[in-house]
């Protein structure tokens, strides 16, 4: 980390170095904007992002957010010529099972996914297992394929986004944290920070699960709620090694992945959805795996994948979630204060994203509209207005 001096105004400043605020800085100043500065009170990743399995899931509750998620997708795959780097890619697809009582849901879900593009089909149990051996059928009612789906390193696309950022002037300041957000006549006149002040008409709030702190700092009160996460990595045995696609258990909720290609013999193993979700204060939680759900899942993943018996269990690790009271971000400019705009509360869902909501929400700030979408779905008060999204997590029949 270079230590330079920290401008004392800028055109646009973001909060949060992790990958939506690092992404939104370069497309910020591949759109023209001259002086970006980026703050960041640790370091870059320290949040979400370094957590983050660098999921790219393509199935989703809206055609909005697929969209987002296709062209996403379409970025990670041709990640080098676009943005410039290497993501680590991996496009290995994804497969999700239901039970009876969830059959009809997901063809449903499939049928809408191809209407939108998405390379999605239905598949047999005698594909699902020629896909994927070493998992038994048992319970599985109907079984999907999504095509695209895969997997990046999300360290690496956020360092990334920020060296082309910085090749472009963004100016990115690490160990730098927000105290206070100025605001008079209605408008954002300055950031605060513990190195100094920047005057600047604009501020974007990517600071992930502290954006809640963050807009109190302006008088919002941004209903985000931290949610911690567990999950727990097994050593594979001889015979159950290399890459295979990602194998979402929609019955019990479990999933699998290969862990990253230079670690092909690890897979990671985790729960989809925790009810009650466990809201944690993010400067000081538990960040060691709970034995009661290392042992549930263990025991849940020998059921599916008997091979795993001769796993070796090699620890776990948590991480937290920004979650919004209907699991769906928090996005776009808010009429209480002029140029604060809001970009979290991603509840998961933030990192697949990335490349694409960095250009949105730079073409939003620039330009005061979004060609590819329209963001006003993901407004904040819609909490108020009692619009709330239907999950992406998890659709009732």
């Amino acid at each position: 980390m270079v230590n330079t001096p920290l401008k004392k105004t800028a055109d646009v400043v973001i909060i949060g170095g992790g990958c939506n605020g690092t992404s939104t800085a370069l497309h910020l100043a591949k759109r023209g904007v001259k002086n970006v500065v980026l703050v960041e009170k640790n370091y870059l990743t320290s949040g979400a992002t370094e957590d983050s399995i660098g999921n790219l899931r393509p199935y989703t509750s809206s055609e909005t957010m697929a969209k987002i998620l296709q062209k996403s997708i379409e970025i990670f795959r041709n990640f080098g010529q676009i943005i410039g780097g290497d993501p680590k890619h991996i496009q290995n697809g994804r497969i999700w099972v239901v039970s009876e009582k969830r059959k009809s849901l997901l063809k449903n879900t499939v049928a809408k996914h191809q209407k939108w593009g998405i390379k999605a089909k239905l598949v047999s149990l005698e594909e699902l297992k020629e896909l994927m051996p070493q998992a038994t059928v048992e319970g599985i009612a109907a079984a999907a394929y999504f095509e695209e789906a895969g997997n990046c390193d999300t360290v690496s696309t956020t360092y990334a986004y920020a060296d082309r950022a910085r090749e472009r002037g963004v100016n990115i300041y690490e160990e730098t944290e927000v105290t206070n957000i100025k605001v008079s006549g209605g408008k954002v006149r300055s950031v605060v920070t513990s190195k100094g002040e920047i005057s600047t008409p604009v501020v974007v709030n990517a600071a992930g699960f502290f954006s809640d702190r963050v807009g109190r700092m302006v008088g919002l009160e941004i209903p985000i709620s931290p949610t911690r996460q567990q999950n727990i990595f097994l050593r594979r045995p001889y015979d159950f090694i290399g890459i295979f696609p990602q194998f979402h258990d929609g019955i019990k909720e479990v999933a699998y992945r290969p862990f990253r290609p230079d670690l092909e013999r690890l897979i990671q193993v985790y729960k989809t959805i925790i009810t009650p979700p466990e809201v944690v204060n993010p400067d000081k939680y538990k960040d060691e795996v709970d034995d009661e759900f290392r042992d549930m899942v263990l025991q849940e993943a020998y059921r599916r994948m008997p091979v795993l018996k001769r796993a070796s269990y090699r620890g776990g690790a948590t991480g937290i979630y920004d979650e919004t009271p209907d699991e769906g971000p928090i996005l776009g400019p808010v009429p209480e204060v002029e140029g604060f705009y809001l970009h979290c509360g991603w509840s998961g869902l933030g990192f697949q994203t990335s490349p694409v909501m960095g250009d949105l929400m730079a073409e939003l700030i620039t330009t005061g509209r979004t060609s590819l979408v329209d963001l006003s779905i993901f407004r904040l008060s819609r909490f108020k207005e009692g619009k709330l999204l239907e999950s992406d997590w998890y659709v009732e029949e």
